[in-house]
């Protein structure tokens, strides 16, 4: 059994994560050991203005150190469920203290998985100036479409106004159901769901398109690498991927 580790810019974030984390534990079945979780809650506020400034060193360094925390605490990888923090981690060079299941290579896959061509993303402004969707897409022959700037700016006010403070609106539900409708007309089959706070508003009943849901995709996907039934994500390094048979991470489990 692999240990999850977590890192959290914000914690509503997190607590969603981890609600999804305990669901897909707990659908493994009785009997099923539950995979072991730390989390280590590493805010930023203040420090976004460095990412704005083209300064993503700034932002990536507190997020490494939350890696170390989570290795010495025993996780073996971590996740982290805030879309917006991966495009820093992404700007460095140097390893981070534990490898990451990467949010865009996890949806990448699951929009293949389900024969998805073309696929919106709802997120907040970084995440939609961000390549790093497109460029996990684009190989597979998948393309990905961001929203027009004034609709990036329009999301990203109701992501950290509203819903990162707990609100939320039934003005910003329609408002961001017809950015998906403005997506499906543009010919997306199916629409990435980037932040966490963004289920409050959409669900697959609601939407006009199929939801990939980076938040549960992460979640089954961090399940399936602590029991085993996934090998240990290698990006950014970290230690090196090991397999269960290894004495080490028996004991550690």
């Amino acid at each position: 059994m692999f240990h999850i580790g977590v890192v959290a810019p914000r914690l509503p974030g997190a607590a969603e994560l981890l609600r999804r984390v305990d669901e897909a534990g707990a659908a493994l079945g009785t009997g099923q050991e539950q995979p072991e979780l730390s989390l280590v809650w590493q805010p930023l506020d203040g420090r976004w203005d460095a990412w704005q400034r083209n300064d993503p060193d700034t932002v990536r360094t507190q997020l490494a150190l939350a890696c170390v925390r989570l290795r010495q605490a025993g996780a073996h990888f971590f996740v982290c469920p805030d879309d917006t923090a991966y495009a820093p981690l992404d700007a460095g060079d140097a390893d981070l203290a534990l490898p990451g299941l990467h949010v865009a290579d996890v949806v990448a896959a699951a929009a293949q998985r389900q024969g998805f061509a073309r696929i919106g993303v709802l997120g907040t402004r970084w995440t939609l100036g961000w390549r790093r969707y497109a460029d996990e897409l684009e190989p597979m022959g998948l393309t990905a479409v961001p929203l027009p700037l004034w609709d990036q700016t329009t999301l990203h006010s109701i992501i950290f106004d509203e819903l990162a403070r707990g609100r939320s609106s039934l003005t910003s539900r329609d408002t961001v159901l017809s950015l998906i409708e403005d997506l499906r007309r543009a010919g997306c089959q199916a629409v990435v769901v980037g932040c966490p706070e963004l289920g409050a508003l959409v669900t697959p009943a609601s939407s006009p398109l199929p939801l990939l849901d980076a938040t549960q995709l992460l979640a089954d996907a961090a399940v399936a690498v602590a029991v085993g039934d996934a090998p240990l994500p290698t990006w950014h390094g970290g230690p090196p991927a090991r397999s269960l048979a290894d004495p080490e991470v028996r004991s550690a489990g």
